[in-house]
């Protein structure tokens, strides 16, 4: 062990909504000397609809993110956007953008508006409908006025992928393996540290943000697998996704081509 204060300069941690968010934020604060105190909103990044987007409230993430402190991140989920690249590049922060598999994302979010998410405009609708396969299909198309269908409100984060500078990680390779996980941490802690002196040598450190994943502790947390679209998804529900959303899972590798 490095008895040192480990001086790691604050970064963004920001996600896909139901991507995984609280098992990397567990992960991440498994590093010893490393926080985010996930009850503090001023810790919180949020820009996820378009109305923030006329706001003009840039200068308030800036302001925020610039007062992180050593050895502390903040946690969000953050539209790409030229601006927020600009606030990113003006504080040398460094970001790590976690993805899933859309379909999960759509699925899994599907079951957190009915449930847990009170201040969605769908919250009350789905309460009312019967089934949802219903819900699922209100989600991807949407309704005007009240929240934007599928791709157009999950596309704008997936962009992330194409920014050279972000670090990306999936939920897959954090959950595929137990290889795939150790893999995807050693990559992650060589970015944040990038060369400097760490608190423990790797493999400890390794075993530190492993042991702290704890689903238990999270009120968001449903299944956490891999695929579980394949058990929601029919025939209408596939059709309807393939035409919102099928050219995102291309581009960003999920699937060769819209034939699945």
């Amino acid at each position: 062990m490095n008895k040192e204060i480990i001086r790691l300069r604050p970064f963004l941690m920001n996600s896909v909504p139901k991507s995984g968010t609280h098992l990397l934020h567990q992960l991440l604060t498994g590093i010893p000397q490393l926080s985010m105190d996930i009850s503090n909103d001023k810790k919180k990044f949020f820009i996820d609809d378009i109305y923030f987007l006329t706001k003009n409230n840039f200068e308030n993430h800036y302001d925020r993110l610039k007062s992180l402190s050593i050895n502390e991140f903040g946690l969000g989920h953050v539209w790409f956007t030229q601006d927020y690249v600009e606030i990113l590049n003006t504080l040398k922060m460094k970001h790590v953008f976690l993805y899933r598999d859309p379909r999960d994302v759509l699925v899994s979010m599907s079951y957190f508006i009915t449930n847990h998410w009170k201040e969605h405009p769908f919250h009350e609708l789905f309460k009312n409908l019967s089934t949802f396969k219903e819900r699922h299909l209100t989600l991807i198309n949407g309704i005007n006025d009240e929240w934007l269908d599928f791709n157009n409100y999950i596309s704008p984060f997936y962009r992330w992928l194409d920014d050279k500078n972000t670090y990306h990680v999936s939920f897959e390779q954090l959950t595929q393996t137990v290889e795939s996980r150790a893999e995807t941490l050693k990559g992650l802690i060589s970015y944040l540290y990038e060369g400097e002196i760490t608190p423990f040598n790797q493999e400890q450190m390794l075993n530190k943000m492993i042991g702290n994943d704890d689903p238990r502790t999270s009120n968001t947390f449903r299944s956490g697998k891999i695929g579980s679209w394949k058990l929601e998804f029919d025939e209408e529900l596939t059709t309807a996704f393939k035409k919102n959303a099928g050219e995102l899972l291309v581009k960003y590798g999920y699937e060769k081509n819209n034939n699945w």
